[in-house]
């Protein structure tokens, strides 16, 4: 068999049998291609036109997509910047409320500050008047013992009395002006 090479393998191999079932494989295609061949054609239309219109209906959406994207930037961009002018409105109104708060605070140590001053001068008034009366009375007690040591028995006492009245009553004053 083998020493034979090809011409064995020939002689074994049914031509026949191939011939036919070649014949029958082309028939049976002839006749799907003409039997369906426009029902396949039909198909291959249909699937281009769906696939066109996918295509289409996914390049519409993209677009809409990207419109949608640039009108969400623009909210988002004007929220942001809504954002940002809400944030410096606050700053300005704590600028403000601060500034407002130190004003009445200034001024309400300047009031306290003229109070105390005028509190001290008041006191200080009162303390002079009462040194001043102490030194008044002092004076008089010192010149009415210098004065009774003075007067002989001859100097009538009743003026001396009357002047003492008149000081301890105050018109010592009026006799001054």
């Amino acid at each position: 068999m083998i020493s034979g090479g090809i011409t064995d393998l020939d002689s074994n191999f049914d031509w026949a049998f191939v011939g036919k079932h070649a014949l029958n494989l082309v028939l049976l295609i002839g006749f799907l291609v003409y039997f369906l061949r426009k029902r396949f054609l039909s198909f291959l239309k249909n699937r281009k036109e769906s696939l066109h219109s996918e295509v289409e209906r996914a390049a519409t959406a993209s677009e809409q997509a990207k419109i949608t994207l640039e009108e969400y930037s623009a909210k988002l961009n004007t929220v942001a910047s809504e954002i940002e002018a809400l944030k410096e409105n606050i700053k300005k109104q704590g600028e403000n409320e601060k500034d407002e708060l130190l004003s009445a605070a200034h001024k309400s140590c300047e009031m306290i500050k003229k109070e105390v001053e005028e509190t001290i001068r008041l006191e200080t008034t009162k303390a002079v008047y009462e040194i001043q009366s102490e030194v008044v009375d002092a004076s008089l007690a010192l010149a009415e013992k210098m004065i009774k040591e003075r007067v002989d028995a001859d100097f009538p006492t009743d003026s001396v009395d009357d002047f003492v009245k008149m000081i301890e009553e105050g018109k010592w004053q009026q006799l001054r002006h």
